[in-house]
C-alpha cells in the first residue's frame, strides 16, 4: 500500500477521481465465520503438511502440526473512503490463543497494524520478527522490546519446526521489506508481501525448490504501481518454478480490487505448470507433499 498509510502516519488519499466506484454504500463487507479463528487455531494439520488460512491482504495463519505462525495479522478498520475494506477484519486479535511467532513484511499499516499488534502482544509471549522497518515501528507503539526479532535478507531463524529466512523484497514504497520463505515438513512455502516483480527473484530463490509461492497481485490505478500485475504475478511464478502460486491482496481494498480469474487466465502463457490457486478469505488451503517432488493443494 501507498507510504502515506504507514503505520506511523495515515492521511487521506485525494487522487484517482475518475478511478473511484461509484457508491461506497453498494458495496457489500464480506464478513468473516464467527468461528474462523477457532477454527484456523484448532484444525488438525496432519504430518506432512503445513495449512494456510487466508486472513487478508499478505496476511495469513500459517500452521504445521506442531507450529503457529502469524504473517502481518491486520485486524484494523478501512483507513478512509479511498482505502475501504472489502472484506472485515478477519478475527479478534485479543482472542488469539495460539500463535508461536508474528512476521512482518514491512512496515505499512496493513502488514504491521499497532491495535492488532497490540492486542496480540497481550494474550501471547510470542516474538515478532521482521525487518528492521517493522520493529521499529513495533517498538515506537509498545511491543515490549526483548520480543523483538529484527531479521535482515540473508539472515534466517527457527521457530518450532519452521525455519524461516529473510529475503530480498522490492516494494518501493516501503522504508524495509522481507520476502519469507518458510520450510517445514518437506514443504517450501514463500510470502513475498507486497513486493514487486524483480530481474533476480530466481535467483534469490535458486537455492530452494519452491512449492507455493504467495504474492499480492491487485488492480493499480493509472499511472500508479502499488501491487503486481497479473502478468507479473504469472512471472514470478515460471521464475522461481514455483509448483503453486497463491495471489493474495487482491480482494482487501475496494480501490484496486482485481477478479482473480485474470491471473488464472494468464498463467498458462507463462508458467503452464504451475498451479493457480488464489486465496480466498478466511479458507483454508493445505498443501500436501505429493510423490518424492510432486505437490497437492488441497
Amino acid at each position: 500500500m501507498p507510504r502515506r498509510f504507514s503505520s506511523t502516519q495515515i492521511a487521506r488519499r485525494t487522487r484517482w477521481g475518475s478511478f473511484a466506484p461509484r457508491s461506497c454504500a453498494m458495496v457489500e463487507v464480506r464478513q468473516p465465520p464467527a468461528d474462523f479463528l477457532a477454527r484456523a487455531e484448532s484444525e488438525p494439520v496432519p504430518h506432512g503438511q503445513v495449512a494456510l488460512w487466508y486472513t487478508g491482504g499478505a496476511g495469513y495463519i500459517y500452521r504445521t502440526p506442531t507450529t503457529t505462525l502469524q504473517i502481518d495479522p491486520f485486524c484494523g478498520k478501512s483507513i478512509d473512503a479511498n482505502w475501504s475494506r472489502l472484506i472485515a477484519p478477519p478475527f479478534d486479535p485479543a482472542r488469539v490463543t495460539r500463535c508461536d511467532a508474528i512476521l512482518s513484511t514491512h512496515e505499512h499499516l496493513d502488514h504491521c497494524d499497532p491495535e492488532t499488534l497490540k492486542a496480540m502482544a497481550g494474550v501471547t509471549t510470542c516474538p515478532l520478527i521482521g525487518p528492521a522497518s517493522s520493529t521499529d515501528v513495533a517498538r515506537e507503539f509498545g511491543w515490549p522490546a526483548a520480543r523483538l526479532a529484527p531479521l535482515a535478507w540473508g539472515e534466517r531463524t527457527i521457530v518450532g519446526d519452521v525455519t524461516i529466512t529473510a529475503i530480498q523484497s522490492n516494494d518501493p514504497m516501503a522504508k524495509g521489506c522481507n520476502g519469507y520463505v518458510l520450510e517445514a515438513q518437506g514443504l517450501v512455502v514463500v510470502n513475498m508481501g507486497d513486493s514487486l516483480w524483480y530481474n533476480d527473484i530466481g535467483k534469490q530463490l535458486a537455492p530452494w525448490s519452491v512449492d507455493a509461492i504467495c504474492v499480492s497481485v491487485a488492480q493499480n490505478p493509472p499511472g500508479e504501481t502499488y501491487y503486481m500485475s497479473e502478468v507479473d504475478a504469472a512471472r514470478i511464478a515460471r521464475d522461481v518454478n514455483a509448483r503453486a502460486l497463491i495471489p493474495h491482496h487482491w480482494d482487501l481494498w475496494r480501490w484496486v480490487a482485481l477478479d482473480p480469474r485474470r491471473i488464472a487466465a494468464v498463467a498458462p502463457w507463462y508458467a503452464p505448470a504451475t498451479v493457480v490457486c488464489p486465496a480466498r478469505y478466511c479458507e483454508r488451503i493445505s498443501l500436501i507433499r505429493a510423490g518424492s517432488d510432486g505437490l497437492a493443494v488441497v
